[in-house]
């Protein structure tokens, strides 16, 4: 017994030691910049393998033995921090960013993962919540001034409608002028930004050069914009909620319509009321504000729930959100509803596997938006008459019209109020991807991906018998389905030996589309009480499509640097394509880059304020396929003869037609100074488009007008500057300062070969050798004669005529709808958590044809029935004498001059946000908050330009009743738990 009681201490004395020597170290690691905490934040105990990780609140807790006295916090893109143990068990630590470390920074392009520092192309990363913080249905909109070389303009103000971006220039004359979009490795339209949370969107990179977009062969002519979804984290949970309140209205009114006065005076001079009409005394009464009877100011919101989540082994991320958007168009009504799944799995040490699905569903009601049509909402805004009341005694809108052009018609307002006519549609969204991942070896790993981007397309309109009588009431029904799959296997090797480093790549790709669509119209309804398409009788017409393409690609490409000073990138892919001839189905797209870090040159190294100093370069060539499906082949069209159905050929073949190529060239700086607190990126591009896909004119002894060839040659050429500044950094003040600059010059230097000029490019638009892609030709307006009140012009060479001639139409030198100068600048300045962030943006040398402008101008009996601008009456021509008058006589034509094309340039606010991050040692009190935020904003707050038309963003030649971009107000809150 006396021997067992001794064994018994003896242990518990052992095991007493061995506790006592154990301690539990815990603390909170932040960074330096913003004193937010950096959650998978690596912490090892010196010369031991043991370690742990960050939580989201960025809180460890590691066990260390007696003897183990350090600890390293290791984290990328920060400086390393170590920590001697002390006497106490807490250790905070505060980490630092290094721009000695940029180069561990890794970005990918869906198929080779680099080093920041090793990229030898121009790429631009965009964080994802400087894109998802701003309100817009097409969440493309807001990376609207944020890089150097892309342009982004509205071809809408309609909710969910898709921005139109062009990177460094405008490539093409019949093909697309569209980047490639990429969503998680998975090609999508522009349209798809409308469906997809943008909540969900951790980062946007914009790859713009041969080295960055020649792995994309032949669809990188246009640069690419690949787009990184949130996944999951590595230990612990974050919940976050993300919400906005808030409304729109319409956005630069620069018309200034007649008043009652105005118009009733008008009316006389011209004739169409006699100066003693009873009538007058009591429609001066009545004075109205179009605008802010056909204009609303709707509601705007979103709401969106995320978890982020996971382990060392299994990483996921669930979100859901909803969004409404009304326009500012009359029964304009838009709203989203998705969900996303993402789960990231370890399977085994050398196994990876993962999936991520999207789910959502858009219901749009559309306006009515045919832009040359006075029934367009924009359109009746400013010509409805002013004395014309479309409301009733009770207030609500009046079933028929009373005056000018809209006398006894329909108040479209009303038709749509009681829904008697509707434009509906259903958009239903499934994006996903899966992918598995093998260590081969240390250095080896195989990777399988297959992702699919289906999209279903479901609505209609219908006209109740009321509205079309004619017909008993009509309707018509859409539908139209398309998949598009890729699927990806790549062999990637990476491996650092002494003072070399390789990273490389090689792949193989396929990828296919289908589309089906399928429309209807009918008319003779069983009841007018019935929507139902089912309810109409007699089928009017029928009509559908399908389309299908395929393409199989080989790729490759290798990154290899020198002491992490030299580099050189090879990349080479060979595509080949459905689209293209049988004799040219194949592509090969190449590039070679260069960069020299010279920062790490001994004379350099040791330069305190030099931060950053790195050149880089490439060359290389890509492609263009955005050309439709079957521009190479033979086509039919149906047709019927002596009453039998049959088929008739509507395009020639080619199967000699080959690739649009673009050569790019470019040469950059990086630089950075005062550690990180001054950065400066430029860029010289020269990009050479060849073997354009033009349709050529032929004889007509062919049986053809024309024929796709690959003819033609282009360029664009320009430079990018941006520069960003951390002007104060304090515990209490930040301000940062950031702005980027860009000109582009564009010149088409080959055509046919046997023309020099293409026809039919739109009105006014003139594309020929020496001139630029949108370049204008218009006749030019000289005076109104003094005498006669005619409209004098200036023929081909510069003399004076009364005669318009279509022939004497001039270019317009200078004068282009592409802008050749554009930029940002934007401020965000914070004192103890409450902040101002502002940003403007600038287009220079843009002109547009104010189509919108000549409707409201027109001075004759076709055009008088509707409302004119406030200073006709007063600057028209009304007696010989008036020499000063700005406006013909009343009857003068319709003629388009170049009096109707404006300067478009112009300088908007953007977005002007105040907000407050509340402190976080405030929220650890409440035991679960982590993050609050809350902020309201104004976009589109100012705009300056002498352009008087709806809005000088919208991007075409010509601007006719579009619908407008808006102004937003919102309010919103973003807390993480």
């Amino acid at each position: 017994m006396k021997k067992l009681l001794q064994s018994l201490f003896m242990f518990l004395l052992i095991a007493s030691t061995a506790i006592a020597q154990n301690r539990t170290i815990s603390g909170t690691v932040t960074s330096s910049e913003d004193r937010q905490p950096l959650p998978g934040v690596s912490v090892k105990i010196k010369g031991s393998n043991a370690g742990v990780s960050t939580d989201s609140k960025g809180t460890f807790k590691i066990t260390v033995s007696s003897g183990q006295n350090v600890l390293v916090f290791t984290f990328i893109g920060y400086n390393t921090v170590t920590r001697q143990i002390t006497g106490s068990n807490d250790i905070n630590v505060s980490m630092s960013p290094d721009a000695t470390l940029l180069n561990e920074v890794v970005i990918s392009n869906n198929y080779i993962t680099k080093r920041k520092g090793a990229e030898t192309g121009s790429v631009s990363l965009v964080d994802g919540d400087k894109v998802a913080s701003r309100p817009s249905g097409n969440m493309l909109h807001n990376l609207q001034g944020q890089v150097p070389g892309v342009v982004v303009a509205a071809g809408s103000g309609r909710p969910g409608a898709a921005p139109q971006i062009f990177i460094r220039g405008q490539g093409s004359i019949n093909s697309s002028l569209a980047p490639l979009y990429v969503v998680d490795g998975q090609p999508v339209d522009p349209s798809d930004f409308a469906q997809l949370n943008p909540e969900d969107m951790d980062s946007f990179n914009v790859l713009k050069d041969a080295s960055a977009t020649a792995i994309y062969g032949s669809r990188g002519a246009n640069g690419v914009i690949l787009v990184t979804t949130k996944r999951g984290i590595k230990s612990g949970t974050d919940i976050n909620y993300q919400a906005y309140y808030g409304y729109e209205q319409i956005n630069n009114q620069k018309f200034k319509m007649m008043n009652t006065q105005q118009r009733l005076d008008y009316e006389v001079a011209i004739g169409r009321r006699a100066a003693n009409d009873p009538a007058i005394p009591e429609l001066l009464k009545s004075d109205f504000n179009q605008v802010d009877e056909v204009f609303q100011k709707p509601q705007t919101q979103s709401h969106s729930l995320s978890i982020r989540t996971g382990n060392e082994k299994t990483q996921a991320f669930f979100s859901g959100e909803y969004a409404q958007q009304n326009g500012i168009y009359f029964d304009s009504k838009w709203e989203r509803y998705g969900a996303r799944v993402t789960v990231d799995h370890k399977a085994k040490s050398w196994l990876k596997l993962g999936i991520s699905l999207y789910a959502g569903n858009t219901n749009e009601r559309q306006p009515n938006e045919t832009r040359n049509s006075t029934a367009n909402t924009g359109m009746m805004a400013y010509l409805l008459l002013p004395y014309e009341n479309v409301r009733d005694a009770e207030g609500n809108f009046k079933q028929r019209l009373q005056y000018g052009g809209y006398s006894g018609a329909y108040n479209n307002l009303w038709v749509r109020a009681n829904d008697y006519q509707h434009t509906d549609y259903q958009n239903l969204k499934l994006l996903g991807n899966t992918y598995i991942e093998a260590d081969v070896t240390k250095d080896i790993k195989f990777r399988s991906s297959y992702g699919a981007n289906y999209t279903s397309y479901y609505g209609g309109g219908y006209n109740a018998p009321l509205i079309a009588a004619a017909d008993n009431g009509n309707a018509n029904r859409y539908y139209s389905s398309w998949m598009d799959g890729i699927q990806r296997n790549t062999l990637n090797y990476n491996h650092t030996f002494g003072d070399h480093s390789i990273a490389a790549v090689i792949g193989s790709e396929y990828n296919f589309h289908n589309d089906i669509v399928f429309s209807a119209t009918a008319k003779n309804t069983s009841s007018p009480l019935l929507l139902e398409f089912g309810s109409f009788q007699t089928p009017s017409a029928t009509s559908g499509s399908l389309n299908k393409y395929r393409m199989f690609s080989a790729l490759a490409n290798v990154n290899y640097g020198y002491k992490d000073k030299y580099y050189v990138d090879l990349s080479i892919r060979r595509d080949g394509s459905s689209k293209f001839g049988r004799n040219n189905r194949w592509g090969t797209f190449w590039s070679a880059g260069l960069g020299w870090n010279i920062k790490k040159e001994e004379f350099l190294e040791n330069v305190s304020w030099l931060s950053l100093a790195k050149i880089r370069g490439s060359i290389g060539t890509t492609g263009n396929d955005g050309i439709g499906y079957y521009p190479s082949y033979d086509l039919f069209g149906s047709t019927t003869y002596n009453g039998a159905a049959g088929l008739t050929p509507t395009q020639a073949g080619n199967p000699d037609l080959s690739w649009e190529i673009k050569r790019k060239f470019n040469v950059g700086l990086d630089a950075a100074f005062f550690k990180n607190r001054l950065t400066f990126t430029a860029d010289f591009y020269n990009d050479v488009t060849y073997d354009m896909v033009l349709n050529v004119p032929v004889s007509y002894l062919t049986g053809y007008s024309s024929i796709y060839q690959n003819m033609g040659r282009m360029y664009n050429r320009g430079i990018e500057l941006g520069l960003g500044a951390q002007i104060v950094k304090s515990k209490d003040i930040t301000l940062n300062f950031n702005t980027n600059f860009t000109y582009n010059k564009n010149r088409v230097t080959e055509l046919y070969g046997f023309r020099d000029e293409l026809l039919g490019t739109g009105t006014g638009v003139y594309t020929a050798v020496g001139y630029m892609y949108g370049q204008l030709k218009y006749n030019r307006f000289s005076h109104i004669d003094g005498q006669t009140g005619n409209e004098v012009y200036l023929d081909k060479n510069g003399n004076q005529t009364t005669n318009f001639d279509g022939g004497d139409a001039v270019v317009l030198d200078g004068k282009g709808f592409y802008a050749p100068y554009n930029g940002a600048a934007s401020v965000d300045f914070s004192y103890k958590g409450f902040g101002v962030f502002m940003q403007w943006n600038y287009v220079v040398g843009k002109y547009t044809i104010n189509n919108t402008r000549a409707w409201m101008e027109w001075n004759n009996a076709s055009w008088s029935n509707y409302n004119r601008v406030a200073d006709l009456y007063d600057r028209m021509w009304k007696k010989p004498g008036d020499n000063d008058a700005k406006y013909g006589k009343y009857g003068t034509g319709t003629n388009f001059d170049d009096r109707y094309i404006e300067n478009a340039s112009y300088l908007r606010l953007r977005d002007l946000t105040v907000y407050y991050n509340f402190n976080k040692s405030l929220l650890s009190k409440t035991k679960f908050l982590n993050k609050a935020r809350v902020y309201a904003r104004a976009n589109n707050l100012v705009t300056i330009t002498k352009y008087s038309g709806y809005d000088p963003e919208y991007f075409n030649n010509l601007e006719l009743g579009i619908y407008p971009v808006s102004q937003k107000f919102t309010f919103g809150v973003d807390v993480t738990f």
